[in-house]
């Protein structure tokens, strides 16, 4: 990667609120972030940003065939009440890779509808 750049790594909010029977794909997605802070320093000297984009529940076809009840318990945990869109996420991604951000780095950003902070 050239000077400069930004990396933006996908993550999720599984990785630091603990969901029942997600435990590898929470510690997975935990250490997606740890390697984000990690690179945040290694990196830093390149001028290369490093941040996480941590999504919650978005509205994506994997959810197409899931029943009504489980859509509306994680609808419930939501505080704006709805699944995120993944073109919500796609901005927030564009965000952190734009220059627009050139001076963040080592965050993490929770695209989650305040679902992390209940």
């Amino acid at each position: 990667m050239s000077e400069g750049g930004s990396i933006v790594m996908i993550g999720s909010i599984a990785g630091f609120i603990g969901t029942a029977g997600y435990g590898v794909y929470g510690a997975s997605k935990a250490a997606v972030r740890s390697y984000s802070r990690t690179w945040t320093r290694e990196l830093s000297g390149k001028g290369i940003r490093v941040n996480t984009l941590s999504p919650g529940p978005i509205d994506t076809p994997m959810f197409d065939d899931v029943s009504d009840e489980v859509r509306k318990t994680l609808t419930a945990l939501i505080p704006l009440g709805r699944l995120g869109k993944p073109e919500e996420v796609a901005a927030a991604a564009f965000f952190l890779a734009s220059d627009e951000s050139s001076y963040i780095t080592g965050a993490e950003l929770c695209i989650d509808g305040g679902m992390s902070q209940v």
